[in-house]
């Protein structure tokens, strides 16, 4: 196998991994904030702002995935 097919296959894998696990994580922050609203309604609003403060962290990491993604495909020294 070529090392252009390998980094392709790796890059595959990267971003099919790192966008499986943000679907995941956000789920299950969300599912628990629905949980938490139906069990105290008042705090409503604490759990609002904790709620979209996780997701965007989770968000981050299929940004910082192609980040890697993009250095592993213009600058990988194997390639050269």
């Amino acid at each position: 196998m070529s090392p252009v097919v390998a980094s392709l296959f790796a890059v595959m894998g990267i971003m099919a991994f790192a966008s499986a696990a943000a679907c995941y994580g956000d789920s299950k922050v969300l599912s628990k904030f629905i949980e938490g609203i139906t069990r105290q309604p008042e705090a409503k609003d604490a759990l609002f702002t904790n709620a979209l403060i996780s997701v965007g962290l989770i968000e981050s990491m299929p940004i910082i995935a192609t980040v890697i993604v993009l250095i592993i495909l213009f600058a990988d020294p194997l390639l050269k």
